[in-house]
This record gives C-alpha cells, sequence and structure tokens, in this order.
C-alpha cells in the first residue's frame, strides 16, 4: 500500500491512454474500493456500470463530447460509470427529518474517490467528466430511469508515467483553524 499522501499527490486527470486494454478484474477491484466507501446509513446509494466493450465504448465516447469537449475520450480503453440511486435507504428518523438526497450526493462522491484512488495505486490514470446528458447515458447503459449519472470515468493506463505537477489553492486560502 503506498503512503496516501504519496497517493492523492501521484493521482491526476489522465487525458491521454496507451492503447492497452484494461483487465476487467482491476477494474472490479476499483469499484470493490469504491464500494467501501462511508455512506449516510450505511445505504451505498451508488451503481458502477464499468463498460470495455469497444461498440459501446465509442459510443459512450460520443456522448461525452456532446459540447466539443472530451474529444481524447475516444481513446479510452474503459469507462466506469458512477450513478446514483434514486431511493436510497435511510434510518426513518432520518429520513423523515433529513430526505435522502441531503446525503447521497456525498456518499457518490466519496465512492468516486476511493475509486479514483484505487486506479492511481494500480497504475491506472483515469478522468472523471461531467459533460454528458443523463438521459442519452441512462438509454445506452440502461440505467434506470429515476437513478442520476452523476459521473463517467475514462480509465486506462496512462501514456506518461510521471504526474504533472498539481496547481492548488494554499491550505490558508481553504482552511482555517478554530482552537
Amino acid at each position: 500500500m503506498s503512503n496516501f499522501y504519496e497517493l492523492a499527490t501521484r493521482r491526476e486527470s489522465c487525458r491521454s491512454f496507451k492503447d492497452r486494454e484494461v483487465d476487467g478484474e482491476l477494474l472490479v477491484r476499483c469499484v470493490n474500493a469504491a464500494s467501501l466507501a462511508p455512506s449516510a446509513c450505511n445505504s451505498q446509494p451508488w451503481n458502477f456500470v464499468i463498460v470495455t466493450k469497444k461498440e459501446t465504448r465509442r459510443e459512450l465516447a460520443k456522448l461525452v463530447q456532446e459540447m466539443g469537449f472530451n474529444s481524447w475520450a475516444e481513446n479510452a480503453p474503459a469507462f466506469i460509470v458512477v450513478s446514483e440511486d434514486a431511493n436510497p435507504i435511510l434510518m426513518p428518523a432520518v429520513a423523515e427529518k433529513y430526505g435522502a438526497k441531503h446525503f447521497a450526493a456525498g456518499d457518490v462522491g466519496m465512492a468516486t474517490a476511493y475509486l479514483l484512488l484505487e486506479a492511481a495505486e494500480e497504475g491506472l490514470g483515469s478522468c472523471v467528466i461531467g459533460t454528458f446528458s443523463d438521459a442519452a447515458v441512462k438509454k445506452l447503459l440502461d440505467i434506470p430511469e429515476g437513478d442520476i449519472v452523476r459521473a463517467v470515468i475514462a480509465i486506462g493506463y496512462p501514456e506518461h508515467e510521471s504526474p504533472r505537477p498539481k496547481k492548488r489553492k494554499e491550505v490558508s486560502e481553504i482552511a482555517r483553524l478554530i482552537d
């Protein structure tokens, strides 16, 4: 296991992949890591579709290029589509007071982060894509109508092994300590 800080530093949005397939078991391992993320009332409001079939990858790549973005996606060897369950099950008292949607988006975000970090741990590059038609992706992948597609993740072996330097705000700009 990597040092977490080193792993977080190494993980980046990869848009250039080697022409090399990714073993399905490795992709399942990434989803398994995602399934270990915390969730409100253990509701686990996430679903994942692993796409490796060439024709389906090609169609999905077209859908994420909808606005002229992401032309590089057509070369991604795999995609993992993350969706949010329309009806996550929470403890009745929590659901009554706060509703399900209050927690589900954060839970799905944490699961996605776990997936991305496991991909990096396995030597895979990934890029989260948010520009797509929810309805079109659901239709292509037979995702239930009420669910919300939160992300399409391109995944594969990165063309370049060394991560780019990260450009991030200073901690002092984003956090404050109250003691």
